[in-house]
């Protein structure tokens, strides 16, 4: 019997370029962008799918084993807070930040050579490809994007001009990194009690006009628990006047720059840096604001409503994220089935795994379709400002927040299981994956968090009767004959759901939350349904063989999800997963190996 190399023996991804691998990814960015948007960003997501899969994933399994440290005094015991990271995350940052542009391309025209600004899908795509290898320094990245998001709304003319084209620079040494400070001890998802205060700074009399204007106006005291980006140049934070009144009615929302105009430090302490599960690149701290300077965002009655625009972008960051994990987890577990010889034949030859792999691939492309349907959802709002836009973005910004990461966590382990013991060692990506993965269901809001923000968007902005009637425009648009049973099956499914959602509109609160996690859950799974429909319904022809595999992957997703076989899922005997395996993975996955 020939030898066989250690490639066969332990199939893995090394030279597979993460977007030559990915037609679903292309697929949506097609259906997505313009023509000439896609083919303008073809070469820019071909080079990220290259540095990601090579460069990118050596230095972050570097970075991961070697984490940031916390020089607190300098030679002499004078305080200096310095987190101290490896090389390979500095490497990171300027792939992320430099090279890619992710954090800036959607503030600054002309970045990456763009006319104008870059759409969100594309800035996502991006991202989405640097995450299958690298969680940690994308978490800065977010941040950076939303604290310029941010500015852009709601700061002054003064703030603009003074911190935009640092926080959107588009290299490193003239680059400010963004972060956001909310959580304290006694208030992580309970932002109403946040105990930092606020107080006007005294400015001396004989202070010019423009060291006025150059100087925060504000002084901050007050701690913050769970800062992540800890050693950012800029940090947005919320802090009560005083006098204000309690609640998040009292909040208002500052800008605290690390380094004051005359170059000192600002009046805060990190105190130590957390030793978290996962995305252990990033530098995750605990901090006391002892009178730091900070500048007024907008109007100081609004705080709390100016930092969510801050927060739901960078829960969309969080769902992305863990798609990302998603998608690098499928792309693992495939290589390993179709090159794994078990039992006398490939691993992914066998019913069981084929089962598998055919849930992940479900799991995987339909957590695609609603992840990139909001990012344009979000494009639509930042081009038109429509307000029905920004209602449907919304509902589908938490929507995707509670579903994807939940989703995440079960096919990062699942696929770890597929690779057997060695997904269990850290010399693979699987743990990473898995550990990375889990953050996002915790970061901006618990999954309960989550769910309340969603019953939240439709009692105070209606934002059900937007995404309802956005799916019911779509599933009418659909005319072929051979959907027609399953898009009756899916309005049902919606007339339902708004039924259960507007009775839970009463006055007995604690009763309406206990339904609320699983509708929730079904909302996603319903709206996902009709955007892989739709997929299936506008491809060229359903007789093509694109038109049949996405109808099939439609039909299967609503069939594991919203049909069930009465003894469960698992228990269903549709033989489909098995004969169609070679048609739903080659659509998937592209990396040759017979597939």
């Amino acid at each position: 019997m020939p030898a066989l190399d250690e490639q066969s023996l332990m199939p893995g991804t090394e030279g597979i370029n993460f977007y030559e691998a990915d037609p679903i990814l292309e697929q949506l960015l097609q259906r997505h962008l313009s023509s000439e948007d896609y083919e303008r960003a073809r070469p820019l997501l071909l080079s990220m799918g290259a540095v990601a899969s090579e460069r990118m994933d050596q230095l972050a399994a570097i970075a991961d084993r070697h984490g940031p440290v916390l020089r607190q005094y300098d030679r002499r015991g004078q305080r200096i807070d310095e987190v101290i990271f490896h090389p390979a995350y500095h490497e990171l940052e300027r792939i992320a930040y430099q090279d890619f542009a992710i954090a800036a391309c959607t503030h600054r025209e002309g970045a990456l050579g763009w006319p104008g600004r870059v759409p969100q899908p594309i800035k996502f795509a991006l991202a989405y490809l640097g995450m299958q290898a690298e969680a940690g320094v994308f978490c800065p990245v977010s941040m950076t994007d939303a604290l310029a998001r941010v500015l852009e709304r709601y700061g002054d003319e003064s703030l603009k001009q003074r911190f935009l084209p640092r926080l959107t620079a588009l290299t490193l040494d003239q680059l400010q990194q963004g972060a956001m400070f909310l959580t304290e001890k006694q208030g992580g998802s309970d932002v109403g009690q946040t105990a930092t205060i606020a107080r006007r700074r005294e400015v001396n009399e004989g202070s010019s006009q423009d060291e006025a204007e150059l100087w925060p106006q504000w002084q901050l005291w007050g701690e913050k628990w769970f800062c992540s980006n800890v050693s950012a140049d800029l940090i947005l934070t919320l802090a009560r006047p005083s006098g204000a009144p309690a609640g998040t009615r009292g909040l208002g929302l500052f800008l605290v720059p690390r380094r004051l105009p005359d170059g000192r430090r600002n009046a805060y302490t990190i105190h130590r840096l957390k030793e978290k599960l996962g995305t252990r690149s990033l530098a995750t701290g605990e901090v006391t604001l002892e009178g730091a300077l900070a500048y007024q965002v907008g109007a100081l009655e609004r705080g709390f409503v100016q930092m969510t625009e801050m927060i739901n972008l960078t829960r969309i960051w969080a769902a992305i994220g863990s798609l990302a994990a998603m998608r690098r987890s499928l792309l693992e577990a495939t290589v390993h089935a179709h090159g794994r010889i078990v039992f006398g034949r490939r691993l992914c030859d066998h019913p069981l795994m084929r089962r598998q792999l055919v849930d992940l691939l479900l799991e995987v492309e339909g957590c695609a379709a609603l992840a990139f349907a909001t990012t344009a959802v979000l494009e639509q709002v930042d081009r038109y400002g429509r307000e029905e836009d920004r209602r449907l973005l919304r509902i589908l910004t938490p929507l995707c927040k509670y579903y994807i990461p939940k989703r995440g966590e079960y096919v990062t382990l699942e696929a770890l299981e597929m690779r057997g013991g060695n997904g269990y060692v850290e010399d693979w990506v699987n743990p990473r994956l898995l550990r990375d993965a889990i953050v996002n269901a915790i970061w901006e809001g618990a999954s309960n968090v989550i769910v309340l923000d969603v019953a939240r968007a439709m009692s105070r902005e209606e934002g059900h009767h937007q995404l309802f009637a956005w799916l019911e425009e779509r599933l009418h648009a659909l005319q072929r004959p051979e959907l027609a049973e399953s898009i009756r099956d899916l309005q049902t499914s919606l007339q339902r759901l708004a039924a259960r959602f507007e009775a839970l509109m009463t006055p007995d609160p604690d009763s309406a939350q206990l339904p609320l996690r699983g509708l929730v859950e079904r909302l996603a799974q319903v709206t996902i349904a009709t955007l892989l429909l739709e997929q299936a319904a506008t491809s060229r022809s359903t007789s093509q063989p694109d038109g049949e595999r996405q109808r099939l992957v439609a039909e299967l997703f609503m069939r594991r999800h919203l049909q069930p076989h009465p003894d469960g899922w698992q228990a269903d005997d549709d033989r489909r997963p098995l004969e169609q395996f070679e048609t739903l993975i080659q659509g998937a996955v592209r990396f040759g190996q017979g597939t």
